[in-house]
C-alpha cells in the first residue's frame, strides 16, 4: 500500500491519494459542484478526504511507502508532530517515507541578501496581502488551507523525524529513492521552488 498525503491535484495511479481539502469533497456533490466553483480546476475524483494530524489513514504497519509534499507546514507545530507519529504508525518496518516542506533557512538567507521584506513574507506563506473582495474569496478562506502555520529547515525537520522514531534520515532529491512508484507523485517544482531548494528528506521505520 502506498499513501500520498496532501495530494492536491497530483494523483498517483498506485497510491491512495489523501487531501484535507473540504472543497474536494464539496465537488463530489453534483448540485454543489454545479454552483460552487472555488478553484479554476476541480479536484480529481480519486482524492480521498483524510486528516493525518487527527488519525492514521490506515492500520498499523500497512503502508509500504508514504509521500507527504508541502502539507506539514499547513499544520500547527503540535499537529505536525501528531502527523509524524501517525505516519510512523502506518509505515511497515523498513518502509520508505519521503517528505517535502518549504525551507525557512534559504528564504531567510535570501531576505538578508536583498533586504526585501515583502518578498520574504510572501515567500514563507505568512500574512495576507489583500482583503477578501468576493464570495469566492470568502469560500476560499472558509474551505481552503493555503496559509503556512509553521516553518522548518533541514535540521529542525530531521530532529522531529528522529523524535517520532524514524531512522536512516537523509536529504533527498527528486527520483533518488530507488523506488519506481514514487515517480507517479513526485514533481520537480515541489523540490525546487524558483530560487529555493526545499527541505526534502527520506527516512524509514
Amino acid at each position: 500500500m502506498n499513501i500520498h498525503i496532501g495530494c492536491e491535484f497530483k494523483i498517483g495511479k498506485n497510491w491512495k491519494n489523501y487531501d484535507i481539502s473540504v472543497t474536494a469533497q464539496i465537488e463530489k456533490i453534483p448540485l454543489l459542484r454545479k454552483f460552487i466553483k472555488i478553484n479554476r480546476l476541480p479536484y480529481p475524483k480519486e482524492v480521498i478526504y483524510g486528516d493525518i494530524s487527527k488519525k492514521p489513514l490506515c492500520k498499523n504497519n500497512q503502508a509500504d511507502n508514504i509521500y507527504c509534499s508541502h502539507a506539514l507546514e499547513h499544520m500547527t507545530k503540535e499537529d505536525m508532530q501528531k502527523a509524524l507519529k501517525n505516519i510512523y504508525f502506518m509505515l511497515k518496518p523498513n518502509g520508505c517515507f519521503r517528505l517535502i516542506v518549504p525551507d525557512l533557512k534559504t528564504r531567510a538567507q535570501k531576505y538578508l541578501e536583498n533586504d526585501d521584506c515583502d518578498a520574504f513574507i510572501e515567500s514563507i506563506g505568512f500574512g495576507k496581502k489583500r482583503s477578501d473582495k468576493s464570495f469566492i474569496d470568502f469560500l476560499r478562506k472558509l474551505f481552503g488551507n493555503s496559509g503556512h502555520l509553521w516553518m522548518y529547515d533541514n535540521n529542525s525537520m530531521q530532529k522531529y523525524l528522529f523524535e517520532a522514531g524514524f531512522k536512516n534520515i537523509r536529504k533527498s532529491k527528486i527520483g533518488d529513492s530507488g523506488i519506481k512508484v514514487f515517480t507517479e507523485v513526485e514533481e520537480i517544482h515541489r523540490f525546487v521552488d524558483g530560487d529555493f531548494v526545499e527541505v526534502a528528506l527520506q527516512c524509514t521505520k
